[in-house]
């Protein structure tokens, strides 16, 4: 029997996301995306490299690196622990009931350097794509201000750092494409 999501398999990209049920948010407050983060660090770290992220209101990406000792059913064991303990704890912040989480978690293997570079960019930019915020470079809920500002953090920056050429090529790059997806989408440049 096949699945619609991509196996995870021991060193491989991954591109993993999920939303909410329905029109539930997943994160009210800053201190939900904190609580997140904590848990990311909890339970994906000790199986995954996370290279980039992306939290939205409603849905999440990540991008990560399966250690080469994680196969898949010890990943999803611990995405599930993280989605649960998380949707556990916001019930009960929020005193609602029910699950929180779309189920499965999407997972979509990257298969070269080229989808890399994208997906990377594809993840940063989702405040923009969302129209949340045009100052997608400074969106508190992404990785990308640490890439930018060389900050110390659970990312893995060095390998993406390095795909584009340095930190320079790599806001280059996440500018351009800005720029482009403005002009195309959105009728204006931010030059």
């Amino acid at each position: 029997m096949s699945t619609k999501f991509d196996i995870i398999t021991p060193g491989g990209f991954f591109h993993i996301c999920d939303r909410a049920v329905g029109d539930e948010l997943l994160f009210r407050r800053a201190e939900d995306y904190t609580d997140w983060m904590s848990r990311i660090e909890k339970f994906i770290l000790p199986v995954a490299e996370l290279h980039a992220y992306c939290l939205m209101n409603n849905h999440y990406h990540l991008l990560i690196r399966a250690l080469e000792t994680t196969d898949h059913d010890l990943f999803s064991t611990q995405m599930s622990r993280l989605q649960s303990t998380y949707a556990k704890d916001y019930n009960r912040t929020y005193d609602r009931k029910g699950g929180l989480f779309m189920r499965p978690f999407a997972r979509r293997e990257i298969l070269n350097e080229a989808q890399l570079a994208w997906v990377f960019w594809y993840i940063h930019r989702n405040p923009l794509h969302h129209g949340i915020s045009l100052n997608w470079e400074t969106w508190a809920y992404s990785s990308y201000p640490f890439y930018i500002n060389n900050v110390p953090s659970i990312i893995t920056t060095n390998f993406c750092t390095e795909l584009f050429g340095g930190l320079e090529q790599l806001k280059a790059h996440h500018t351009m494409n800005a720029n482009a997806f403005n002009t195309e989408f959105m009728g204006f440049s931010l030059d």
